[in-house]
């Protein structure tokens, strides 16, 4: 492949960048403005909290160089639905459990810094790849735009819980 194929291949990592800085941004806005009471208020996700969705953002975050590092190997664990959700529910329900904001606040700063070097270490002919992961096909590009769509997908259920 050709430096200019490439280039046309590559995303701008300045927007990636750009766009991973606005969401920690708004991640740690919304952390700061709950009170202790917002953050045991039901959220908009039915059966999870305001403080276990804001838990659930930063386990999230954790994981997205697992699965960056999975579309570049182009394997990846595919649990049917009907399992995945479930366990996702209990990890969140358990893992939440002594969470506090500080400490899920410095959880996701961990992972917000695991990311960038994530981003950092994806060469130009890596992009495109992907991989069919919790039942859809992604690539690397695509999980890197998945990470905000997460987080404003949730950011949208904490504000309907906090208005309620």
């Amino acid at each position: 492949m050709s430096e200019e194929t490439m280039d046309k291949v590559a995303p701008d990592r300045h927007a990636i960048l750009a766009n991973f800085e606005a969401t920690r941004a708004a991640y740690h806005q919304l952390l700061g403005s709950l009170s202790v009471e917002d953050w045991k208020r039901k959220s908009g996700n039915e059966g999870w909290t305001v403080g276990q969705l804001m838990w659930h953002l930063a386990w999230g975050a954790e994981h997205f160089p697992q699965a960056v590092e999975a579309c570049r190997k182009g394997k990846a664990p595919n649990p049917p639905a009907w399992l995945m959700h479930p366990a996702n529910f209990l990890i969140t329900r358990i893992g939440s459990r002594n969470a506090t904001p500080e400490s899920v606040g410095e959880k996701y700063e961990r992972a917000h810094t695991a990311i960038i070097a994530c981003m950092e270490a994806v060469r130009h002919d890596e992009w495109q790849l992907g991989v069919k992961f919790t039942g859809r096909y992604t690539t690397i590009e695509g999980t890197f735009e998945r990470f905000s769509e997460h987080f404003r997908e949730h950011e949208a259920e904490i504000k309907q819980g906090l208005a309620s």
